[in-house]
């Protein structure tokens, strides 16, 4: 059986159906949307009839492809909390925080291929696939006529992902002459962050950086704007949005905890709408889970306010 025929039976839809997506012209969707520092980010969407066969690469395939320990985004129980506690628990002071410039965009189909090629061994699928396989990923996953990887797949987090493996390989491989000050290396999508245990070395470790990069066969590239060289000890250290302070255990960053307590007040007083209330809710079962302390003393001043939370979600 073809690989085009086992995905149209396990989609439950027609023969040739995998055939006649791949053969479409429809363009995915597209808009744009401001970035925080200006400009714009566009985002696409795909057709429901591709996305369904994204789904199912995502369950069938890029769900079997190996991960790098040093990634923490789009990886099945790791998350921002694990990404910054691996640098909380090592106890590093001295920071150096990185951006990769248009990150999904940069990423063209003959990166991913490279990729799929070298780490052929580890990924447990069968080998029949892979010519018909990196077909469907090309025409599917990425635009046309360019074939670089949009913003807004269901696939493209997890491609990224991948192809991103080998500048953290190179990466570590650079930053291994820096053992004796225990360099700790991680990489959340786009956001890098590298900690030691000595102050001094933000020049070697962003030159480190930027020699991975340079020898990475993807076209990545650094955003200078975006790099960041700080110190844990004044406690200013943002690591994915949550704050690591100087005794090294993790918190929410000030301004989300006036924001839950801003609502928690206007709750107490009957001003939150189902919308907000929703939003509310997840703000404090994200912090419960980030700095238990600060939910602590959440739950002293309002004690009836987040009982009456959690009573509302129990009903529903």
């Amino acid at each position: 059986m073809s690989l085009y025929t086992l995905i149209d039976k396990e989609v439950m839809m027609r023969d040739g159906f995998t055939q006649s997506v791949i053969d479409s012209s429809e363009p995915p969707k597209k808009w744009s949307i401001p970035k925080k520092n200006g400009g714009y980010r566009s985002i696409h969407h795909p057709s429901s009839k591709n996305k369904l066969l994204q789904y199912w690469l995502l369950t069938k395939v890029f769900d079997k492809l190996p991960q790098h320990d040093a990634s923490y985004a789009f990886v099945k129980n790791r998350s921002i909390k694990d990404n910054a506690l691996r640098h909380a628990k090592e106890k590093n002071n001295y920071y150096v925080k990185l951006d990769i410039k248009d990150f999904f965009p940069s990423i063209e189909f003959s990166d991913f291929e490279k990729c799929f090629l070298r780490y052929r061994e580890l990924i447990s699928i069968p080998t029949t696939w892979d010519e018909s396989l990196l077909f469907l990923i090309k025409e599917t996953c990425f635009l046309k006529p360019q074939k670089n990887l949009p913003v807004g797949f269901p696939s493209s987090p997890a491609i990224a992902n991948f192809v991103a493996r080998e500048l953290d390989e190179l990466i570590l491989g650079e930053l291994a002459s820096y053992e004796k000050y225990n360099p700790i290396y991680t990489r959340y999508a786009d956001d890098l962050v590298i900690s030691v245990a000595e102050k001094g070395l933000s020049k070697e470790i962003i030159k480190a950086v930027k020699k991975a990069i340079k020898n990475c066969t993807c076209n990545f590239s650094l955003n200078e704007q975006k790099i960041k060289i700080c110190s844990a000890s004044g406690g200013s250290i943002i690591a994915t949005g949550l704050k690591i302070c100087n005794d090294h255990h993790l918190t929410l960053h000030k301004k989300m905890k006036d924001s839950i307590r801003l609502k928690l007040s206007l709750y107490s007083k009957g001003k939150l709408n189902i919308d907000e209330l929703n939003k509310l809710s997840g703000y404090i079962a994200f912090a419960k889970s980030i700095d238990e302390h600060f939910y602590t003393k959440l739950n002293r001043k309002f004690f009836k306010e987040l009982s009456s939370l959690e009573n509302v979600h129990l009903k529903e």
